[in-house]
């Protein structure tokens, strides 16, 4: 019996010698640069403090204006060193410093964090308004101070 293979003429007969020492080289060669090109990927992704400072301004950025607003939409002001209480539209708004960061209380209810990795922070009473400073995990110091554009019942206690 006589064996027939068929060959489709479109087909190319496959290279069967495998790698050459040149292709090795130079497979070798492309690996090794991108393996020496990880460590500098690895220590812009692990190194973020540049953009960790920046995302902490914006934080407290986001953080004065919202307080600024409320402070200023007021009717009522209660200065406390550790707390803040305001009242607008007939409820109670109370910022306060929580575990490490400052949250936002509407009567007494919520948990609202607005500023995270806070050492300290304190409100102190000035003329028309409020001067509010917090002290990062970092040592930096940050104040924003409030003025109101008319005069509230403001209280110190």
């Amino acid at each position: 019996m006589k064996m027939v293979i068929y060959k489709p003429k479109d087909v190319q007969t496959r290279n069967e010698r495998g790698f050459t020492m040149l292709e090795m080289v130079i497979s070798l060669a492309f690996f090794m640069i991108i393996v020496s090109m990880l460590p500098i990927g690895f220590s812009l992704l692990l190194n973020n403090s540049a953009a960790e400072l920046g995302i902490r301004q914006m934080e407290w950025e986001v953080f004065s204006s919202q307080v600024k607003k409320e402070i200023r939409t007021a009717e009522q002001i209660m200065v406390q060193p550790d707390k803040l209480l305001l009242t607008v539209n007939g409820q109670t708004v109370l910022y306060e410093k929580y575990g490490s960061g400052i949250r936002r209380r509407v009567n007494y209810q919520g948990h609202e964090i607005l500023v995270q990795s806070i050492l300290t922070c304190s409100f102190q009473n000035i003329i028309d308004g409020v001067e509010i400073t917090a002290v990062d995990l970092n040592g930096k110091t940050r104040s924003v101070r409030v003025h109101q554009f008319y005069q509230t019942g403001s209280a110190e206690l």
